[in-house]
This record gives structure tokens, C-alpha cells and sequence, in this order.
């Protein structure tokens, strides 16, 4: 009977000392840490989150939860994580022993664009009997931009002509080398390249190849954010939205692929200003305009009839690429009168309203 005292006094003593260990030493000299083996990726990539727990205290912790919450759109490939609506919570267990570091390293596939954070690190410790739990915010934060993949749509190399045709405008005139219209007498600054050796040598002077000018065409992409007739404030309906954007990135890409400078605009705000780019071309214009893409809200600050309204008041000569999903009376009017026009619905359009610049583009993820 004594013995049996003098046990149960003992473990009481255990979990006593316990307790008031793990609550005062518990979370001292404890880091956290969180990060994303990339800063950017694309829409379908994968990329390693890297949990990282250090322990530098003597005080053993048999059990050690990491709670975090982050967006449904960052898919892992653990059964340890949960989706409730759009927010994605995922748990670790650890056994953290004294002057131990542990890395877990998760494998996560980067659903959809957007700008996305790890957050909300709540770490639960234990003691040894599991009698008491305690709970702390640590400051962890992973970031990572995910950008809208740009892919190559069928439906995007069958566009009109005006995509790559000529265009001619008042300024911005070229040489075009592929297409010559004559001989002329060589002039101060002319490239050597371009002299005709051959009449040269015939007229025993310096000859030098005429070109046409051409017009360096540019493109104009619009996003209209309205995709229904009820849509005043923000998108309702996010699949379609998403796909819009895909559209518009297909779009981007070919337009910087054949060198020709393309801005984007939606009826949309980013931090305050109107989410639109100006005229790019180059190796960094498409990186800039995917970013503005991966950064776009799903609310919206004005009418689409406004901001088309104003681009085509402008009065050049350029390729305008409307992508909605939402071919209002308004558009499919600005589209029957100005040829710069080219509407791209993602919803269906009816026999009579399809037009050699007014088409169908379904788009398929994948």
C-alpha cells in the first residue's frame, strides 16, 4: 500500500513538474520558420514549402502541432490537410527534442494565378502526458506570385489577320526588308548592309536597296470584368473569370512571341489606380503584364462600356481584343462599327450574332 502511495505521488510530482516546465520554458528559445522553394511559379507548377521548427532549451517536447492556413488554390499532396470553403488548413506533428532542428518539406501544386501567403502559424505544445495543451501565434509567412500560364490556344493562332497583318498608322514607320520596291542612290547613313554590289557596279556608284515602310502594329487587350448582367461590384461567377484571364495571357504571349507592342486594361483597380499596362514589347513585357494579371482583384470599379469607350476614342489605328464573357448589346454595337474591333465571348454566341471579329473561344484547363 505504501508503495503504491509513494507511485502515485510520484507521477502527481512528474506531472506537476511537468506542466510548470512546459509552461514556462515551453516556447523559449523556440523559431519557426516557413518557405517556398521559388518566389514565382506558373498556373500548374509545383514548388516545396519548407517548414522548419528549432529547439535550443534542454526541456524535451514530446509533442509539438503546427497549425497553418493558407488558400484552397495551393493544393499538397498530404492527406494532413483540410479545405473548408476557399481556405486550405494544414497540420504537422513533430517531437521536438532538445538542440533539435526538424525540416518537413511539403510538395505543393500551384492550382490557379494569384498571390498567395502561408500564414497563421499557431504552434501547440504538450507535455509529456498529454494533460495540457498550449497555443502561440508564431510570425511565419511564405509568399509566392503565381503567374497565369501561358499557353498555346488553337483558337488564339486562328485569329483575324490583324494579329499579325500590316497595319498602317501615321507614325512609327519601319523598313521592311522582306519587301523591296526598287533601287536608289546610296545617302549619308544608309548601312553598308544594304547596298546593291550589283548596280552599283553598273552605274559606278554606290547603290543601295529602297524597302517599303511598313507600320510596326501594337495591340490593345481588354478584360471585361462583368460576367453576368447582374455583376456590379464583383465577378460572380469565378470559373469563367479565371478562364478569362487564361485567355487574355494566351493573348499576351503571342502578341510579345511576334514582337508587337500590346498593352492590357480591365474595369478593374489595382492599389488604387486602373489595372491597365501601357504599350510593351520586348523580353520583360510579358513578365510585367502576367504580373499585373496575377495581381487582379475579382471586384469592379467601373462600367466595361466606359472603358471601351475611351480606348476607342483614342482614334489609332490598332488592334483591339475585347475578352468577355459577358458580349453585351453595347460591345457587339462597338464591334459591328469599328473594324479595329475583335470580340472573344467565352459564353456561347448564337448563330446570327457570330461575325468574322465576333467569335466563340472555349477554353479548357489543362
Amino acid at each position: 500500500m505504501t508503495v503504491l502511495i509513494l507511485l502515485l505521488l510520484l507521477i502527481g510530482g512528474t506531472l506537476l513538474v511537468t506542466q510548470i516546465l512546459t509552461k514556462r520554458f515551453g516556447f523559449r528559445h523556440m523559431t519557426y520558420t516557413l518557405a517556398f522553394s521559388a518566389e514565382e511559379a506558373s498556373e500548374g507548377d509545383s514548388v516545396t514549402l519548407t517548414e522548419t521548427i528549432t529547439s535550443r532549451k534542454l526541456l524535451p517536447l514530446p509533442w509539438v502541432k503546427a497549425e497553418l492556413t493558407t488558400d484552397a488554390a495551393l493544393q499538397l499532396a498530404s492527406e494532413q490537410s483540410t479545405v473548408t470553403g476557399n481556405s486550405r488548413f494544414i497540420s504537422s506533428c513533430f517531437c521536438l527534442f532538445p538542440y533539435r532542428r526538424i525540416e518537413r518539406h511539403w510538395k505543393v501544386t500551384c492550382t490557379r494565378r494569384g498571390i498567395f501567403t502561408v500564414s497563421h502559424a499557431v504552434i501547440v505544445i504538450s507535455d509529456l502526458f498529454g494533460t495540457m495543451e498550449l497555443s502561440q501565434p508564431f510570425p511565419a509567412e511564405a509568399k509566392i506570385t503565381v503567374l497565369p500560364a501561358v499557353r498555346a490556344l488553337e483558337a488564339v493562332s486562328d485569329l483575324p489577320a490583324q494579329i499579325t497583318g500590316e497595319m498602317i498608322r501615321r507614325r512609327m514607320l519601319i523598313p521592311d526588308r522582306f519587301a523591296i520596291s526598287g533601287i536608289r542612290e546610296y545617302a549619308s547613313g544608309d548601312p553598308v548592309r544594304d547596298i546593291c554590289w550589283t548596280a552599283s557596279a553598273r552605274s559606278q556608284q554606290p547603290m543601295v536597296w529602297q524597302y517599303q515602310e511598313t507600320a510596326s502594329p501594337d495591340m490593345t487587350i481588354l478584360l471585361n470584368m462583368e460576367t453576368r448582367e447582374t455583376d456590379r461590384d464583383r465577378v460572380s461567377d469565378p470559373a469563367i473569370y479565371e478562364d478569362a484571364i487564361r485567355l487574355c495571357a494566351a493573348l499576351l504571349g503571342t502578341a510579345v512571341h511576334l514582337r508587337i507592342p500590346v498593352r492590357f486594361c480591365a474595369n478593374t483597380a489595382l492599389h488604387g489606380m486602373p489595372a491597365e499596362t501601357p504599350f510593351l514589347s520586348g523580353s520583360h513585357a510579358l513578365s510585367r503584364h502576367l504580373h499585373l494579371l496575377a495581381e487582379l482583384p475579382d471586384t469592379i470599379t467601373g462600367r466595361f462600356s466606359s472603358l471601351l469607350d475611351r480606348v476607342c476614342s483614342i482614334g489609332e489605328t490598332h488592334a483591339v481584343f475585347i475578352v468577355t464573357a459577358q458580349p453585351t448589346a453595347h460591345i457587339m454595337q462597338a464591334a459591328s462599327a469599328d473594324p479595329r474591333i475583335t470580340v472573344l465571348s467565352l459564353r456561347r454566341l448564337r448563330e446570327q450574332e457570330i461575325r468574322p471579329n465576333i467569335m466563340y473561344i472555349p477554353i479548357t484547363k489543362g
